[in-house]
């Protein structure tokens, strides 16, 4: 899928976040609210409406422009939500792309990454605020909402950057974290991930005696960090780099008030401090992408020492929670990437293509499509993705099974496979925002034992050649499109497979036959065939 470069859409990237919603808005993908909302009790579930009542194609990133709060405080600046994956549209907006080249910009963001460069400042510090300037109001100066009014017990911000650094190499790490405001000063943070990104950083920073580690949440930004942000990308790539690939041109980077992490200088906000790294607090309940309120757990939190940002900012937010939301859309679309990607360079030249199901979280369900050229390359993947931590049941299929169709799946698994000889149960790592892993209350792997998390491996490859698929052959289903066409019927949207075709179990006397039939003469298949009794015993 390598892409060369001079392929790919041309052009200056979104210089920041204000460029891009104006894009948005021109393409008729932005719902502007300047009526008060409440962004506690009201903002999230008249968003979510949107992935509960309309299809994709009419969802919207949306713009509020007056923002209240339970209190009946007002905020100076306006809020965006959906605004990075409200569907496939809008994420192909932030790419300036169609849907059908997002797998080809981030095939060649990751072949090809671009390094940023760092700026002595830029926009995100047309404003400082930090000691006395943070004394009264320090977090609730933002208008970060209630994401699940009735359930969630305090705001959380969701479209948040936290970054984070290596202390051996330097190397930043960008993950998007969920943050729990607890004071004016501190911000919970739950990295669920155990020997990856930023919770790998707290552990390496307490490992080598430093009681806390510098951090930096970065609110509002181009969608290419976003997207990088959100993508499971191996420790030892930098998501700044990978963004610089996917927008085509280097991120800015400037310095931190506070300590010298590095963060985008077109960057609408930034909430810099320090997490103590051999101290946790409870953190949660909140409703996150398995479609679940996450129990609450032990985890860590920040300590603000600085809030930087435009004159006039705009504060951003993802809608999370139950699938579809626009957490699985911009999960599933970078996990597809990368995993594809892994694969690719682990060698399997045979996969096809590889689908998360946003019904699953764009988690639980890893769909691998291939076109197997050694008998054990269904084994062999799944092998694979079982250490890579890309979901807890991975299904890999032929290549004339459509993964996009739960249909089709539900057929594969059905007549492709045998779950004596073709499913097995392995161990796989912890992801602790599933609740199925162990009851509320119970520890997470955060603190306390690690609970064990178990995967299931399905091939649904067929084993040996089969007989044709039972549907009319090609020629016949197209002479009936065109027939259905002539008799004005409505819209054909056609689900494969749409016509039958061989798979390798069919003789050349059983294709005489059918020929035969399709021309009146299978009384000849029966002369035959009365030639060809046996009597039974």
């Amino acid at each position: 899928m390598a892409t060369a470069a001079s392929d790919l859409p041309s052009g200056q990237y979104y210089r920041d976040l204000n460029e891009y919603i104006d894009t948005l808005e021109r393409a008729g993908k932005l719902q502007r609210i300047t009526r008060p909302i409440d962004k506690d009790t009201q903002m999230h579930p008249l968003v979510r409406l949107q992935f509960r009542g309309l299809e994709e194609k009419d969802r919207k990133a949306w713009l509020f422009e007056n923002i209240t709060d339970a209190k009946g405080r007002t905020y100076d600046m306006p809020l965006v939500l959906c605004a990075m994956a409200g569907s496939s549209d809008i994420y192909a907006l932030g790419l300036q792309c169609t849907v059908e080249e997002i797998p080809r910009r981030w095939d060649h963001a990751q072949a090809h990454p671009i390094a940023p460069v760092i700026v002595s400042s830029g926009p995100v510090h047309e404003q400082i605020l930090r000691g006395d300037d943070l004394k009264e109001r320090c977090l609730s100066r933002l208008p970060i909402p209630i994401s699940t009014p009735g359930f969630d017990n305090a705001p959380y911000t969701t479209a948040s950057h936290w970054i984070s650094k290596d202390p051996d190499t330097g190397l930043h790490n960008v993950g998007n974290y969920r943050g729990m405001v607890k004071a004016e000063d501190r911000i919970g943070v739950y990295p669920a991930s155990p020997g990856y990104g930023m919770r790998r950083h707290i552990e390496m920073w307490r490992e080598r005696g430093h009681d806390r580690m510098p951090a930096a949440i970065v609110i509002g930004v181009p969608p290419a960090i976003s997207y990088a942000a959100v993508t499971r990308l191996p420790n030892d790539v930098c998501e700044y780099d990978v963004a610089g690939g996917l927008a085509g041109q280097a991120i800015e980077l400037t310095q931190c008030v506070s300590h010298d992490l590095l963060v985008p200088a077109q960057a609408q906000i930034v909430v810099e401090g320090f997490v103590p790294t051999n101290i946790q607090e409870m953190e949660g309940p909140f409703g996150e992408f398995p479609g679940y309120m996450a129990a609450r757990d032990y985890s860590w939190f920040m300590e603000v020492t600085a809030i930087t940002m435009r004159k006039k900012p705009i504060y951003q937010a993802f809608l999370s929670q139950f699938p579809p939301s626009e957490s699985s859309k911009i999960r599933g679309i970078g996990w597809t990437a990368a995993c594809f990607d892994y694969l690719k360079a682990a060698g399997f030249d045979c996969v096809q293509e590889v689908h998360f199901p946003e019904t699953s979280g764009s988690f639980g369900v890893c769909l691998v499509r291939i076109r197997r050229q050694k008998d054990d390359d269904a084994t062999r993947i799944l092998d694979y993705l079982s250490k890579k931590f890309v979901g807890k049941m991975a299904i890999v299929v032929d290549e004339d099974v459509d993964i996009h169709d739960p249909n089709a799946i539900y057929w594969a698994l059905s007549y492709a496979m045998q779950p004596h000889r073709d499913v097995r149960v392995v161990d796989i790592p912890l992801m602790a925002l599933d609740p199925s892993i162990a009851p509320p209350g119970a520890s997470r792997g955060l603190t306390g034992d690690k609970p064990r998390m178990s995967g299931l491996l399905i091939d649904a490859t067929r084993d040996w050649p089969y007989p044709p698929v039972s549907l009319p052959g090609k020629e016949f289903m197209e002479g009936a499109i065109a027939l259905w066409q002539d008799l004005g019927l409505p819209e054909l949207k056609l689900r494969k497979p749409w016509f039958g075709y061989n798979l390798g179990s069919w003789s050349a006397d059983e294709e005489e036959e059918a020929a035969l039939a399709a021309r009146g003469d299978y009384y000849v298949t029966g002369q035959k065939q009365r030639g060809e009794r046996r009597k039974l015993d």
